[in-house]
């Protein structure tokens, strides 16, 4: 594992969410377990949307699901490491989000491990994929200084 071998491509992240390293995340090995990550990556993105859209997704209604994700691992997390998540989003679909996610260690800002992810619109009462709301999308775009768009 390398500090340097970034996987996420360069992007200006405007949003971090500090992450409090629990004892329970640690496995036998000494470090944060790769499984763990993944709750990492949810909470920040959470935060993001609630940040970005100024409120919490409603999960009866218009939400939104996660469709794929890969996650990089570039070296350890120890409990007494501090470490923050950077989220932003780089495409936005007609009816998807993709996002790219940085777990940093705050005092040395080595990226820890990096994850894409791509999310799609949902109406959770009609069980089905619906086009990424205007008003999301033009939160989004207000926030990220440069999203791609992709249509089609």
């Amino acid at each position: 594992m390398s500090t340097n071998d970034q996987s996420t491509p360069a992007h200006v992240f405007l949003h971090f969410a500090p992450i409090q390293i629990r004892f329970n995340d640690i496995d036998i090995m000494g470090h944060v377990n790769n499984s763990v990550f993944q709750h990492y990556f949810d909470y920040a993105r959470l935060q993001y949307f609630r940040h970005v859209l100024g409120r919490h997704l409603s999960w009866e209604k218009e939400t939104l699901i996660l469709a794929s994700i890969s996650v990089d691992y570039h070296c350890p997390v120890h409990i007494n490491d501090r470490i923050e998540v950077a989220t932003g989003t780089v495409m936005l679909g007609n009816k998807s989000i993709h996002m790219v996610q940085e777990v940093r260690d705050t005092e040395s800002g080595n990226v820890m491990a990096s994850s894409r992810c791509i999310l799609v619109a949902f109406d959770a009462a009609m069980n089905c994929s619906i086009p990424l709301p205007g008003e999301w999308r033009q939160s989004v775009m207000s926030f990220e200084k440069e999203v791609s768009l992709k249509y089609g």
